[in-house]
C-alpha cells in the first residue's frame, strides 16, 4: 500500500493570523470542536513565552497573536510560533506560554478572543496594510499565498474582541 504524504502545514513568520487561517482548512486540524484564539495585551503587547522569535528565558511581546484550539477527546492548541511544537495540550500550552502571571505587569498580560473556526474561516480578512511601514515597505516577507478576502472580520475587529475579552483564568475554564 502507497501512503500519500499529507500535505504541509502552510506557514509564514510574523503572520500568525493568516497563518491559522490556513490551518483551519488543513484535515491534521479537523476535530468536533474548533476555536481560534486571539491575543492580545491590555494596552498594545502581549508577553508570551517560548515563541520561536525570542529565547528560551525572555518573552516575545507581540501586539498580537492567533492560534487555533482544537478538541477531539480533549483540547489542543496549535500554535504555530511556539517552540513547544504543535499540537499541545491546551493545560500545558496556557501554562508554558504564560508563565507566572502574578509578576508580568497588568499591561502584558493576556486577554483573549474565541472566534469559531468556521467563522473565523469565512469572515477573516486582511489587507496586509498592517505589515508595511510608512513607504510602503513590508515589515517582514508577506506569505507566497494572495491575501484573504474575507466578510467583514478585519485584524483590528480580531484584535479588538481581544482587548475586550476574557483572561487567562477564563481560557483555562473553558478550555478543561
Amino acid at each position: 500500500m502507497i501512503r500519500v504524504p499529507p500535505s504541509p502545514i502552510l506557514y509564514q513568520s510574523f503572520w500568525c493570523e493568516e497563518n491559522i487561517w490556513q490551518l483551519v482548512q488543513h484535515p491534521a486540524a479537523a476535530a468536533d470542536d474548533r476555536l481560534v484564539l486571539a491575543i492580545t495585551g491590555a494596552e498594545a503587547q502581549v508577553a508570551c513565552w517560548k515563541q520561536k522569535a525570542g529565547n528560551d528565558i525572555d518573552p516575545v511581546l507581540w501586539d498580537y497573536h492567533v492560534v487555533l484550539a482544537t478538541r477531539g477527546d480533549a483540547w489542543q492548541v496549535w500554535d504555530l510560533d511556539s517552540r513547544l511544537g504543535f499540537p499541545v495540550a491546551a493545560q500545558l500550552w496556557m501554562e508554558t506560554t504564560f508563565p507566572f502571571q502574578e509578576r508580568v505587569p497588568r499591561r502584558f498580560r493576556p486577554r483573549f478572543a474565541a472566534i469559531p473556526a468556521e467563522d473565523y474561516l469565512r469572515r477573516f480578512g486582511s489587507d496586509r496594510s498592517h505589515m508595511r511601514d510608512l513607504h510602503g515597505k513590508w515589515q517582514q516577507p508577506p506569505p507566497p499565498w494572495t491575501a484573504i478576502d474575507g466578510q467583514g472580520l478585519s485584524l483590528a475587529d480580531v484584535i479588538q474582541q481581544a482587548r475586550q475579552g476574557f483572561d487567562l483564568a477564563a481560557l483555562r475554564e473553558r478550555l478543561r
